[in-house]
């Protein structure tokens, strides 16, 4: 097994053991039955790649370790998250998670790995599959329609010039659509947890994310609206307040962290699809911002040994 099938099975495992404790607490506050349903196959899935991952990395004698388990769910009665807030974190994340598999999957060189890649995939489309129709049936989905015409002919002497003038064109808006999404998701999960956990750095951190991901959400969102996208945002007022904390500290900075590089990576794929200098500008600030909260979580993690550290290569000088 190469350096690509180590890295990836160990960020899988321990990523699915985080969200394992995430859905457990889901299962218990969820109130719609369809959503139940789902969140039962969800986490059906979640456990089955933590399981098949672990038994991977036991063949090549690493002995990966549960670095989350149901200690670090609090209070499970405490409901921070209405269901429709449930349903857009969950599609969210089953979404990105998708993108970041197909793209593990074409890096990977063992046969009986890439088998079992290609086996999650199918099955995580089918969640994400249903949590669509779920946000479809009770009319949640935001599927705005969109007045478009043909890009314009130019003039020869003005051809480049003009091409940074015009409105953004529909392939440099459908690549801010998950960027839009990722920091409404963020600013909602901030939101809700600032309010119950107890450390003080935390707190500071989630209070800094708010911030961030309320300009973000503000950016992005002006931009689809001078292009004539009407888009939704606002799922921050889908959280409930609590007095009681639902997850431990470390679950939650865990999770802004593992959050933090899905929202760097939307941004630089919108950078990539763009050749608009004022655009592109304005797209690397917001992934700069991203960097610098990103920094100031993983430096808090380390502070309170909350970090779950991967494996590290043997090497000589």
């Amino acid at each position: 097994m190469n350096v690509n099938e180590l890295g990836f099975l160990w960020y899988l495992q321990s990523s699915s053991n985080m969200v394992n404790v995430l859905l457990k607490y889901y299962q218990a506050t969820a109130e719609d039955e369809d959503l139940k349903k789902i969140l039962k196959e969800i986490f059906s899935l979640s456990l089955y790649q933590e399981k098949e991952a672990e038994r991977f990395l036991s063949e090549t004698k690493y002995n990966s370790i549960h670095f989350f388990n149901e200690e670090d769910i609090l209070h499970i009665n405490s409901r921070v998250f209405s269901d429709q807030l449930m349903i857009e974190i969950l599609k969210h994340i089953s979404g990105n998670g998708l993108r970041e598999l197909a793209i593990q999957y074409s890096e990977l060189t063992d046969y009986k790995v890439k088998v079992f890649y290609l086996d999650i995939i199918n099955k995580l489309s089918r969640v994400d599959l249903l949590l669509f129709e779920l946000l479809q049936n009770k009319a949640l989905l935001q599927n705005k329609s969109f007045a478009f015409t043909e890009a314009e002919d130019r003039d020869n002497l003005l051809k480049v010039a003009s091409t940074q003038r015009r409105p953004l064109n529909t392939v440099e808006l459908s690549h801010m659509a998950s960027s839009l999404q990722c920091n409404n998701v963020g600013l909602a999960i901030c939101t809700a947890f600032s309010e119950t956990v107890s450390d003080m750095n935390t707190k500071q951190i989630l209070i800094k994310g708010k911030k961030l991901a309320f300009n973000q959400v503000s950016v992005l969102s002006n931009l689809f609206k001078q292009n004539g996208v009407i888009v939704s945002t606002g799922l921050e007022s889908l959280v409930f307040p609590s007095n009681e904390a639902p997850l431990t500290d470390r679950l939650v900075a865990n999770l802004i962290m593992f959050l933090n590089p899905i929202g760097i990576n939307n941004l630089q794929s919108a950078v990539t699809s763009s050749y608009k200098k004022e655009h592109i500008k304005t797209l690397k600030k917001l992934i700069k911002d991203v960097e610098d909260f990103s920094k100031d979580v993983f430096k808090l993690l380390v502070k309170k040994d909350w970090l779950n550290e991967p494996p590290v290569a043997k090497w000589t000088n």
